[in-house]
């Protein structure tokens, strides 16, 4: 009985010996394991929505393509929910926003920027959008100054942001804020009573426009949206332009058909990073994701990058000649020095 007992151990420990020495990473996971795990990619509560689902599986198919590897497309409702996954190790790629990248950066310097979308000239040095401080139309002459417009009169206001871990949706206008007002940092602007009367966060950069809209916010801050709005008066994403609803609008934006908002402030924002965590993604496989995303055959998707005039929404619309192309870490430090 005892030779069969140590036989049995003997047996044990040889198996257990093969698995050690089949791979077996920092994180305990073996190489085989890796491999078979899906590829996880989460993306920002504004770019889960329903009708960039599309987006989001011609991704999903060409990474997957790429890698050799099953991937599985995690939408949000909450910016934090991004940046710890990606932190933790929970999640393997990201799109999120510059200041929700820098946090997550901070958190685990394992995360890094590998690529952002182009502007319309195909490089990176109009690959910008818009952070916008809107108003409604109808209240737009409280904030008239010359010939252009102020946001002094928001002070004592309701005012709704996206996310304090939204760039275009609150870092970039709170510190525009703080600035106009000689304030001592956006604490004040988050604490209500202090500086606003009542302070909203939509969650999401439609869901904060759509508090202007329905009236449950005086200003708001969001990003340019043209898949939800056309420009109904003035220059494309310059202060004074009046944004109206379309006709066609999906949710949250149906309820608001054919509302308009006054920009009375527009500020030039680094285009979003998509970011790996290079923990539990290895340099092979993000090279490979870096040289799939900016192939010509990304960049003519029309899933990805959508023509202006595109029934179906996309991730990213194209005036031009937008495409991915590779960034690092130091190119988001302009961002950086805002919190300075």
């Amino acid at each position: 009985m005892k030779k069969i007992f140590s036989k049995m151990i003997l047996v044990m420990v040889a198996a257990l010996a093969i698995t050690g020495l089949s791979g077996c990473g920092k994180d305990g996971a073996t190489a085989e394991q890796k491999k078979a795990a899906p590829m996880k990619v989460i993306f920002y509560p504004s770019e889960s929505a329903a009708e960039f689902e599309k987006s989001r599986d011609a991704l999903k198919d060409i990474l997957s393509e790429a890698t050799g590897r099953k991937v599985e497309i995690v939408t949000t409702t909450d910016y934090n929910i991004v940046i710890e996954s990606i932190s933790n190790g929970q999640a393997d790629l990201a799109l999120m926003g510059a200041e929700g990248y820098i946090q997550a950066n901070k958190k685990n310097p394992d995360v890094k920027a590998i690529l952002t979308n182009s502007g319309a000239s195909g490089t990176l040095e109009d690959a910008l959008y818009y952070s916008f401080i809107a108003v409604k139309e109808e209240n737009e002459k409280e904030y008239e100054t010359g010939d252009g417009y102020t946001i002094d009169p928001i002070k004592g206001r309701t005012f709704s942001f996206v996310s304090n871990s939204s760039t275009s949706g609150f870092k970039v206008p709170s510190n525009a804020i703080v600035k106009e007002f000689d304030l001592e940092n956006s604490d004040e602007l988050i604490n209500e009573g202090k500086f606003f009367d009542k302070v909203l966060f939509g969650g999401s950069h439609q869901g904060s426009a759509v508090n202007l809209l329905k009236g449950d916010a005086d200003a708001a801050a969001f990003m340019n949206l043209p898949q939800y709005f056309k420009v109904a008066d003035g220059e494309e994403n310059k202060a004074g332009m009046l944004y109206q609803v379309k006709d066609d609008a999906e949710a949250p934006f149906d309820t608001v058909r054919g509302e308009k908002a006054r920009i009375i402030q527009s500020t030039p924002v680094l285009n979003a990073p998509i970011v790996a965590n290079t923990k539990v993604m290895s340099q092979k496989e993000i090279d490979k994701v870096i040289e799939v995303l900016t192939s010509k055959e990304v960049s003519d998707n029309e899933e990805i990058f959508a023509p202006e005039d595109a029934e179906q929404a996309a991730l990213f619309v194209k005036e031009g000649d937008e495409r991915f192309l590779e960034v690092d870490d130091k190119f988001y430090d302009p961002i950086r020095e805002l919190s300075k």
